[in-house]
């Protein structure tokens, strides 16, 4: 029984190494307060995926593809950039707008009359692995920034997502999407102390 607890402490401590953080960078959200829906953006500016740019590491998975496929690279990167909108950025707002309802506000793309931006720029992607016998969980980061749409140079607000976990199933974009639905639920739960 002793080592059982010793074994469940071991792993808990493991875990929360690996556990997402969320800090308020700078700014505040005290002006939106009242807000009940404000548009999202998503960018990827400058964004790392590993230990490399994401343009070494398209050019890398386009060249295996190729190499495996024959000519299959341009649909493999294709697929790479459409699974934001059609995956990734889902699963953010889905999970942001079913945990936010304690704050009264929710996020919609494409909702140009709002009085306040969100921006979402992931810069760091891990896309983790899964070959059968071994596994490893993605992972994302981003900056999120909110703005006066009036001055969408200066943000009022920054918080950064450090390293929220996604699964380690066989599908890479599954993978991935699940970082995204944990850092939207997430942040979602933390906002109300900021507003």
């Amino acid at each position: 029984m002793k080592k059982l607890l010793l074994f469940s402490i071991a792993i808990l401590l493991a875990s929360a190494g690996f556990s997402q953080k969320i800090k308020l960078m700078s700014g505040s959200l005290s002006s939106m307060k009242g807000q009940d829906i404000i548009e999202v953006q998503f960018t990827y500016d400058d964004m790392k995926v590993g230990k490399v740019t994401e343009a070494e590491y398209v050019k890398k998975k386009k060249q295996e593809a190729d190499a495996q496929e024959g000519n299959s690279g341009d649909r493999w990167h294709n697929l790479w950039i459409q699974d934001r909108s059609n995956r990734y950025e889902p699963k953010f707002i889905e999970l942001f707008n079913k945990y936010s309802k304690g704050t009264g506000l929710f996020i919609d793309l494409d909702r140009t009359e709002t009085k306040f931006v969100m921006v979402v720029n992931t810069y760091f992607t891990e896309p983790g692995f899964n070959v059968g016998v071994s596994s490893g969980y993605a992972y994302v980061s981003m900056k999120v920034s909110f703005y006066e749409r009036s001055n969408m140079s200066s943000p009022i607000a920054v918080f950064d997502i450090i390293k929220a976990r996604g699964a380690a199933t066989f599908d890479m974009a599954t993978r991935i999407a699940e970082g995204y639905a944990l850092a939207g639920k997430s942040f979602a739960k933390t906002l109300p102390k900021y507003l």
